[in-house]
């Protein structure tokens, strides 16, 4: 509680003002200058600014390694290794002959390794990773990797529906328990994660979560999108033994007359999670949804005002600023074209968007953060006009409540 001024400190007070008013008038009698006052510095320390930007480093620079373009990142942390992932593409287009690609750091983003290829599918296109560190249960530890299989040289609206025979899209999870250093065979998962009359599904791209709280807590949370090609519509599916099995959750409702499509979630305080879709055509706002069964069932889709979309995938991470939570965005600050990278921080579990920091001027597209600890935050982002997927470093120092 805030002490009164006693007697003393007001008559003291009183005196000194008084003084300096007699020693000012006399100066502005004598014609003499008035004496410089020392200013008053504070003993406080300054306050740190809330956001700060890194350098970027490059990841994956198309014509270098085994790929002549890489497309579509997704980041995770397992231990003291950042694993970043892509599409290792021939060619721009979305499906083509592409594989799954992965380049590693171990100095928190400083330097990367070379990318290498760890999945290739013999006449199929891989698309959308996307990737989830298990922070608990008896498989902590344990990288999970969610792709889609295309016949290869095609196009997302030429699919067929029903879950068998050459030409429908294919769900796939792979595995490492050892940071990425080796992988598992991919297990076909199509049944459980994509319904018969939807032609084609995509998996975030970016992340999937593993909750930590609430009813569901160790769940593994997978958002997709379902097509149509032009009508898609977002779910999740979620597995509560470590992946092994896999349920689908009920679409978000509305969305209309824009059409949300590629996804990402993340979990507020309380459990409750919280959905940030791409708006397709109409809205030119992210929209958004949520979930208190743990991505079962998801509240109507509405537009996020504070959040502008080009249509273009975005990022979304709940991260700890020292003692506070909050929710970061990534994406393009712009109704109208892929550009000027920016990072948003939400205060309140994405009620609204109090903050934001410029990421990258120019061509911004795709974009996935990934917590590093301490209130730091990398951002794996393609840049350049698809020619660099570059890591962003961010520092958060957000004040406590």
């Amino acid at each position: 509680m805030r002490r009164a001024p006693r007697p003393m400190d007001r008559s003291w007070r009183a005196v000194a003002l008084l003084a300096m008013a007699v020693g000012l008038a006399a100066n502005a009698q004598s014609g003499a200058p008035a004496p410089q006052q020392t200013p008053q510095v504070s003993d406080c320390p300054p306050m740190p600014a809330p956001i700060t930007v890194g350098t970027a480093v490059d990841v994956f620079v198309g014509g270098t390694g085994p790929n002549p373009v890489y497309r579509i990142p997704a980041i995770t942390k397992a231990g003291q290794r950042l694993l970043a992932l892509a599409e290792g593409r021939a060619a721009l287009g979305d499906i083509g002959t592409n594989d799954l690609v992965l380049a590693t750091s171990d100095d928190s983003g400083l330097t990367w390794s070379a990318p290498r290829t760890v999945l290739d599918l013999a006449d199929r296109s891989i698309n959308n990773p996307c990737v989830v560190t298990l922070h608990s249960g008896d498989h902590a530890g344990r990288v999970i990797v969610i792709v889609q299989s295309y016949p290869a040289d095609t196009h997302e609206h030429k699919q067929a529906t029903g879950l068998d025979g050459p030409g429908v899209c294919r769900v796939h999870v792979l595995t490492s328990d050892d940071a990425g250093a080796t992988w598992s065979e991919p297990r076909d998962v199509t049944a459980s994660m994509r319904r018969p009359e939807a032609p084609t599904v995509a998996s975030g791209p970016g992340a999937a979560i593993q909750l930590h709280g609430g009813a569901h807590a160790g769940r593994i949370v997978l958002p997709f999108n379902q097509g149509p090609y032009g009508r898609w519509t977002v779910y999740t599916c979620f597995s509560d033994d470590a992946g092994a099995t896999w349920s689908m959750g009920t679409v978000a409702p509305g969305g209309a007359p824009a059409h949300a499509n590629e996804v990402q979630v993340a979990e507020v305080q309380g459990g409750e999670l919280v959905l940030n879709a791409r708006s397709f055509h109409g809205a030119k706002q992210r929209l958004a949804a949520r979930s208190k069964d743990g991505g079962a069932t998801w509240t109507t889709l509405a537009p996020i005002e504070s959040l502008p979309d080009p249509c273009c995938q975005a990022g979304l991470l709940s991260v700890a600023a020292g003692a506070r939570p909050v929710l970061v965005f990534t994406g393009c600050d712009s109704t109208t074209a892929r550009t000027n990278g920016t990072l948003w921080v939400s205060l309140d579990d994405g009620a609204s968007w109090a903050l934001k920091q410029a990421l990258a001027p120019g061509f911004f597209a795709y974009s996935a953060p990934v917590d590093l600890g301490g209130g730091r935050v990398g951002v794996l982002a393609e840049t350049d006009d698809y020619r660099r997927i570059r890591f962003i470093p961010v520092s958060l120092a957000i004040p406590a409540r």
